[in-house]
């Protein structure tokens, strides 16, 4: 039984317990779900040192979650813990686990609520997180296509860790870029185009070991024509392809500070009309088919003039689920009203925009049991 020691923010005073805990002679100390009330009993213990078996990790987030489970809250809180693990990762012996715990919380936003987790990524959008947030919209992404195509569990979450990390070596200067008018320096141009290699070795060397995990990071920027880069390889694997793929669909759609967001269809265009991104590449496709036209999060024009947001997609990706915010003379409703978009006096007319929209909205009493 491989034993990994247990870092000091991985148990907390009352909070259960992820793991079975175990002594590092591998004995039993608690078991999982046990709740540690006591400060210095923790202490105590994690002084003498908490270990979990490495293979002992398949329910550790949704038993967690399941009794409040809130989308929104479980998004930010991954984006919290990624910032600090990418930018920390040489400090923590157990970064594998740490990162695979992680991957398991944004597998379990898609498990419990594709349209939650779609419009997570479309409400929380932060510019001060860019580097980030966009890493978790290409796992949550990648995780969707990746469900849809029958991918088994240990596969999906190789690719959702790759896309958690594909830019370990270059979170900060991803981060300036955000913010930056003018073009790349020489140095950032360096960092950026050695960036997938430096990634997957800064992954080998805090104890990463998972091929396809490894590979989709060192080639998700290559393609089948050889334009890509660092290396300009023509054999790309799945993994890589789709990596590739969400990583510069979420790239289109998310705002930055010089540079309005296109809207779904707009970039599907982009990555469909481009030959280095739509050759030998059948997850494009598969992509738009899972987000949708309208996808979650997005706000609605109505034919009866309401102002809607999107809440859940429906077989027919034109007549989605939308919930009205307003009624017809712009006054917000008090509570919103569910929309079948199929009828004529529901039927979507337009998408708002993002910053045309004033209404305080609280997306978890939307999501939240979703």
């Amino acid at each position: 039984m491989t034993m990994h020691k247990l870092g000091k923010k991985q148990a907390e005073c009352g909070v259960p317990l992820a793991w079975d805990i175990h002594d590092e002679a591998g004995q039993l100390l608690l078991r999982r779900g046990y709740v540690i009330n006591n400060p210095k009993q923790l202490a105590t213990l994690m002084e003498r040192g908490l270990f979990i078996n490495a293979t002992d990790s398949s329910t550790t987030v949704a038993t967690l979650l399941d009794r409040s489970y809130d989308p929104f809250w479980l998004w930010d809180d991954i984006i919290v813990k990624l910032g600090q693990l990418l930018r920390h990762h040489d400090r923590d012996a157990d970064f594998p686990i740490q990162l695979d715990v992680l991957a398991q919380m944004a597998q379990l936003l898609v498990n419990r609520s594709r349209d939650a987790a779609l419009a997570a990524m479309i409400l929380l959008t932060d510019q001060r997180r860019y580097s980030l947030v966009h890493c978790l919209h290409a796992a949550i992404l990648s995780d969707l296509v990746a469900l849809r195509l029958g991918w088994d569990e240990e596969r999906r979450r190789s690719v959702v860790c790759a896309a958690l990390t594909m830019n370990i070596s270059t979170v900060d200067t991803q981060q300036v870029l955000t913010d930056q008018a003018g073009p790349l320096t020489p140095e950032q141009h360096m960092a950026i185009k050695a960036h997938p290699t430096t990634s997957a070795e800064m992954l080998r060397g805090v104890g990463v070991n998972d091929v396809i995990w490894l590979q989709a990071v060192q080639d998700h920027h290559e393609t089948p024509l050889g334009s890509g880069y660092p290396k300009g390889h023509k054999e790309i694997g799945e993994e890589a392809t789709l990596l590739r793929t969400t990583d510069v669909f979420s790239a289109k759609v998310s705002p930055r500070t010089h540079r309005k967001p296109m809207s779904g269809p707009q970039a599907a265009r982009v990555l469909f009309t481009d030959p280095g991104m739509a050759t030998e590449n059948p997850f494009i496709a598969v992509l738009i088919k899972e987000i949708g036209i309208y996808p979650p999060g997005s706000y609605v024009k109505l034919a009866n003039g309401e102002t809607g947001i999107v809440f859940k997609r429906t077989d027919n990706a034109h007549t989605p689920v939308v919930l009205s915010l307003t009624n017809s003379k712009g006054t917000p409703e008090s509570k919103p009203i569910r929309r079948d978009t199929s009828r004529d006096e529901h039927k979507i007319l337009a998408v708002i925009p993002r910053d045309d929209i004033r209404l305080r909205l609280d997306p978890t009493s939307l999501w939240a049991t979703s």
